[in-house]
C-alpha cells in the first residue's frame, strides 16, 4: 500500500464516524443518509479507481437491482426488516420496495468492489467483460421470472419462515465457504475488505437503528444482539456485518475476475 492509499484508508476509517455524527446532529432523512454514508465514498473511489468503473458497474447494477427487489420484498412480506419506508417517490416496486432500498443496495455493492479493487486487488484491467457474466445474468433473470410468477399467482407463497436465516445461509454463507475452500489464496485478500466493512456496517447499523432508517419488526430470528441501547438480530451480525462484503467479493471474483 503506497502513501496515497494509506492516506485514503485513513479517510475511509474516519468517514463512518463523521457520517454518524453528522447524521445525529442534523437528523438526516433516508435519502440523505444513503448519500452521506455510501454515495460520497463511492464517488471518491470512482475518481481514484477510474479504470475499474465499468467492470464494477456492470456487476453491481444487475446484482443489486434484481437481488434487492426480490430480497427486500420477501423480507418485508415476512417482517424480517423494513428499510427506508418513507420514500421520496410515491411509487414502490411490487407495492413494497422503495427506490431508496435499491439505491442503498447498488451503492453498497459498488462500494465494496471499488474498495477491493483500489486497496487490495490492484488489477490491471485488460477487458471489461468476462464471458462468465452472462451466466450470472441468466440466473438473475430466471430468479426474477420465478418471483414474478409467484407474486402474480399469490404473494402469500413468498412467506418463508426464518427468511433472514435461510437466505443469508444460501446467498452469503455457502458461496463464501465455497470460495474459501476452492480458492484460499484469493480469499485471503478479501479479509481486509471484510474487516473494514464489519467496522463500517457496525457504525452504520447503530446510527440507522437510532434514527429509524430501518427496523426489524418480526420475531423469526435465532436471537438478538443488544448494543448501545439498540437491538438487532443475530442474523444481521452474521450476514450483514461479517459475510455481506465477503460474499459479494466471492461472486465478483468467480463471475467477473476469474479468481486471479
Amino acid at each position: 500500500m503506497n502513501k496515497k492509499e494509506k492516506f485514503d484508508l485513513i479517510i475511509f476509517l474516519l468517514w463512518p464516524i463523521f457520517s454518524a455524527i453528522f447524521s445525529f446532529v442534523f437528523e438526516l432523512n433516508n435519502i440523505a443518509s444513503i448519500i452521506l454514508f455510501l454515495g460520497v465514498p463511492c464517488l471518491y473511489l470512482t475518481i481514484r479507481a477510474k479504470s475499474h468503473i465499468f467492470k464494477s458497474l456492470y456487476f453491481s447494477l444487475p446484482v443489486s437491482i434484481v437481488g434487492m427487489i426480490l430480497i427486500d420484498y420477501i423480507a418485508q412480506k415476512n417482517s424480517s426488516w423494513e428499510m427506508f419506508p418513507d420514500s421520496i417517490l410515491s411509487f414502490k416496486f411490487f407495492g413494497l420496495v422503495t427506490f431508496e432500498v435499491i439505491l442503498w443496495a447498488f451503492l453498497s455493492v459498488y462500494f465494496i468492489i471499488l474498495f477491493y479493487e483500489y486497496f487490495i486487488h490492484h488489477e490491471i484491467v485488460k477487458r471489461n467483460w468476462n464471458p462468465k457474466m452472462k451466466y450470472l445474468m441468466i440466473f438473475l433473470i430466471l430468479l426474477m421470472l420465478i418471483f414474478v410468477f409467484f407474486f402474480a399467482i399469490n404473494p402469500d407463497f413468498l412467506r418463508i419462515h426464518y427468511f433472514y436465516l435461510i437466505f443469508g445461509t444460501v446467498l452469503f454463507f455457502i458461496p463464501f465457504l465455497l470460495q474459501l475452500f476452492t480458492y484460499p489464496k484469493i480469499t485471503q485478500k478479501m479479509f481486509f475488505v471484510g474487516a473494514y466493512f464489519f467496522y463500517f456496517n457496525f457504525i452504520y447499523e447503530v446510527t440507522a437503528l437510532k434514527l429509524g432508517w430501518w427496523i426489524f419488526p418480526g420475531q423469526e430470528f435465532i436471537g438478538y444482539v443488544q448494543l448501545f441501547d439498540v437491538a438487532f438480530p443475530i442474523e444481521e451480525l452474521l450476514f450483514w456485518f461479517i459475510l455481506f462484503a465477503l460474499s459479494i467479493l466471492s461472486f465478483y471474483e468467480y463471475f467477473d475476475e476469474n479468481e486471479k
